[in-house]
């Protein structure tokens, strides 16, 4: 039995999104793609939008939550498209430390949660990870995603980022 729940979020989760959002800067800037500062700045509206994301109709932001101290251990959200075409895109991938790995589960069911909002919206879903993170490209590998060839320079929100610094990569999972 999971110690957590997966739920949408809401606008009024915004103060609990950043937080989460500022931890996951903290802990990874790229997985996040803006540096603590950056992410420290941005208004209550920018985060309310965010919160937003979980009942919007063309996205979705998923919120796992700690059972015994309700606390926000990870999250994860799509949109409908991006400059690279009309699929669903995941973005928001993040999962606090204490809550890695296949034992906990939680990417699992977030991802999950995430494929039963993209199905029936296109034939794929597709994401953008950074080339040398191993852990997240393991994971998108044993859950079915695949390298397409395309490839983005890397963009980091607060940071000037140079092309030695790596770029991210594009993978697409088939939609049943």
């Amino acid at each position: 039995m999971p110690s957590y729940s997966i739920r949408s979020t809401r606008e009024d989760d915004w103060p609990l999104v950043r937080a989460l959002r500022i931890e996951n800067a903290t802990d990874n800037a790229i997985s996040y793609g803006a540096t603590p500062d950056a992410t420290r700045a941005m208004t209550e509206d920018d985060w309310r939008m965010r919160a937003r994301r979980g009942t919007a109709p063309d996205a979705t932001s998923l919120a796992a939550t700690e059972l015994r101290t309700g606390r926000w251990i990870g999250m994860m959200s799509a949109q409908t498209g991006d400059a690279d075409g009309p699929e669903p895109v995941l973005t928001g991938v993040y999962v606090t430390p204490g809550f890695r790995g296949r034992t906990h589960g939680v990417a699992d069911a977030l991802l999950d949660g995430v494929l039963a909002w993209a199905s029936g919206r296109a034939s794929v879903l597709r994401l953008y990870v950074y080339e040398h993170a191993e852990p997240a490209r393991r994971f998108y590998d044993r859950r079915g995603f695949r390298p397409t060839g395309r490839a983005r320079d890397l963009h980091l929100l607060g940071a000037d980022v140079r092309p030695e610094d790596g770029r991210t990569i594009e993978m697409v999972l088939p939609l049943d």
